[in-house]
């Protein structure tokens, strides 16, 4: 029995190698899909949560009291500098001003009498007609009321300042907020803000930078040549829409926030339709280098291993490639690549599983892959 067995296995080897040998030259190489290596601008960029601040916000307070005669603009509105947002009652600041202004012509009156007794009794003492001591007194008495006169108009001073006060303007551009005061409210300097007002072109976002990242850009910029130039930004809204503006950065934060260790960042955009509002929270986008041309490739066709990163291409004779490259960087769907490929080189994106180096593949080509 066990002679037959012997005997049996060599023929049934003998007889059915052939056929295995056939099947397996008969079997079709993997169908794979392959795009091309091409050269493409990118722009390596950070993104972080920013804070929309104008750059100068004031709360408008009443500087004196009174009752609100008017008030010169809508809430929401954009005013310019100088326009009057309140005016208060001005009747009791003018009868003030009006009153210091008869004090003063009353002293000066007195003192042109003062003054013609001084050089009345000035001319009897030469002709030792009175004593010295009249001449003095009469020098004392018109000094006096020059003093007065001198309280007087320091008065009046301050009486214009208040009635100045009772009209109250918008010491910048910007725009007003909301507003409790009515027409008829009694206002003065305890009733609190009257209503804010925000500058809103251009505007600020500030936003927080981890440390290392800021390093990161700085030492890209230097290489590049770049480092006096301000980086620019750009901001996603709440809804998702971009911003139509680029911003510069203007503000690098001289301390970092511990705790976190990020870098305050301020950076500068045009706001003229006033889209951007004081507080708003947006998405800022750091554009970190140049748009410069680089070699990109998909990055579903980027594979690792120990010893780096590869990827498969397909070779003129239809075999499929082991490549190792070096990469520069990833941006969204595509590898930027240092090293190891060429413009047109063809990379497997689908079907890599099913390969080996130097097999033929079957090739089909994707679409068009953009940034």
């Amino acid at each position: 029995m066990v002679q037959l067995r012997t005997l049996v296995l060599p023929v049934l080897v003998a007889v059915l190698s052939p056929v295995a040998g056939s099947a397996q030259q008969n079997t079709p190489p993997p169908t794979v899909t392959v795009a091309p290596v091409t050269s493409q601008t990118l722009t390596q960029s950070a993104t972080f949560t920013g804070r929309v601040e104008a750059i100068q916000h004031v709360d408008v307070l009443a500087r004196v009291a009174g009752f609100i005669d008017s008030i010169g603009f809508d809430e929401g509105q954009s005013v310019k500098a100088g326009d009057i947002l309140f005016e208060i009652e001005p009747d009791a600041y003018d009868a003030a001003v009006q009153q210091i202004e008869g004090q003063i012509a009353s002293a000066e009156a007195e003192r042109t009498l003062a003054r013609i007794e001084l050089d009345r009794q000035t001319d009897l003492l030469d002709r030792d007609v009175v004593a010295e001591v009249a001449v003095q007194q009469a020098q004392a008495e018109s000094g006096k009321i020059d003093g007065q006169i001198l309280q007087l108009q320091g008065a009046l001073k301050n009486a214009e300042l208040d009635l100045s006060y009772t009209k109250i303007a918008a010491p910048f551009d910007g725009r007003v907020g909301l507003t409790d005061i009515d027409v008829g409210a009694f206002v003065g300097a305890e009733t609190g803000p009257l209503v804010s007002l925000s500058s809103i072109d251009p505007i600020y976002v500030t936003f927080p930078v981890p440390e290392a990242v800021l390093l990161d850009v700085r030492k890209r910029r230097q290489a590049e040549g770049r480092e006096g130039m301000s980086p620019e930004a750009q901001i996603t809204l709440a809804n998702g829409d971009l911003y139509a503006e680029t911003g510069t950065v203007e503000v690098v934060d001289t301390v970092v926030q511990t705790g976190t260790d990020t870098i305050l960042l301020r950076a500068s955009f045009a706001n003229g339709d006033g889209l951007l509002r004081d507080g708003q929270l947006v998405t800022i986008e750091l554009i970190a280098d140049g748009r410069a041309a680089s070699l990109t490739f998909p990055i579903q066709a980027m594979q690792r291993e120990q010893a780096g990163y590869f990827v498969f291409t397909v070779a003129a004779d239809g075999t499929a490639q082991k490549t190792p490259i070096e990469i520069a960087r990833t941006t969204g769907t595509l590898v930027a690549v240092a090293s190891g490929l060429s413009e047109g080189d063809m990379v497997i994106v689908d079907g890599i599983q099913k390969v080996r180096a130097g097999q033929p593949v079957q090739v089909t080509e994707a679409g068009a892959v953009g940034q």
